[in-house]
């Protein structure tokens, strides 16, 4: 799965990599560790009235989210999509077909299982600076408040050969996109037929990854 994550960028490189403005530029942080649990507010490239980055919170609510309190225990269990299922669930049908974005992150944290010990690896991009993650987003509003919130799921698919060694419990890994396709995937008027063509696995040879301290996995869920 993918729950944590690192973007370690400015705001002024994501603007010069994806070429896009940037209007909320100011609410964007740097985050060495972004715990999906936390829901933190990413960087994410998305189109609706025009190609830009925006801010978006992580864990997907869906529009049948009936208040706050029933959104928060949702998004706890849509932080990720799972490609073989994300044209079928309720929570996700809707957004890929016309909701797509993607994230842009410097690495990502998983944990690779040897008996009891549970060991944290950073993996990151080898020759580029960001992996380029496939994502769905939704706008909610809160019926209390009328307040509207835009989150996101990232997708995941089976691990790819890297992956299946390094996160050998569950296997999985985030949907990467190549960098030439960025622009497909988030067209609101591709067909499903050409959105499954993208969902592709991340060439190994663009992956590395070396452990970091275990005190991450305090961290871990």
């Amino acid at each position: 799965m993918c729950y944590h994550t690192s973007v370690q960028i400015t705001a002024k490189d994501l603007v010069k990599i994806f070429n896009a403005p940037f209007p909320k530029e100011e609410n964007y942080k740097v985050l060495y560790h972004a715990n999906g649990f936390a829901h933190p507010d990413m960087a994410v490239l998305s189109h609706e009235q025009e190609r830009s980055l925006n801010i978006y919170s992580w864990g997907l609510i869906p529009l049948w989210a009936k208040d706050w309190n029933h959104a928060l225990k949702v998004r706890n269990h849509t932080l990720n999509a799972r490609l073989e299922e994300v044209f079928k669930k309720p929570s996700y049908r809707a957004a890929i077909l016309s909701r797509r974005c993607v994230i842009p992150v410097t690495g990502i944290f998983e944990w690779k299982h040897v008996g009891k010990e549970r060991t944290p690896y950073y993996i990151h991009p080898k020759e580029h600076p960001v992996f380029y993650l496939a994502g769905i987003y939704a706008h909610w509003t809160d019926p209390s408040t009328r307040d509207q919130i835009t989150t996101f799921s990232i997708i995941t698919r089976a691990a790819n050969e890297m992956m299946r060694d390094t996160n050998n419990s569950p296997k999985r890994m985030p949907l990467m996109l190549d960098r030439e396709v960025i622009d497909d995937w988030i067209s609101p008027d591709l067909s499903s037929v050409s959105i499954r063509e993208l969902m592709n696995p991340c060439n190994v040879s663009n992956m590395a990854a070396y452990t970091v301290s275990k005190d991450l996995s305090k961290k871990g869920r």
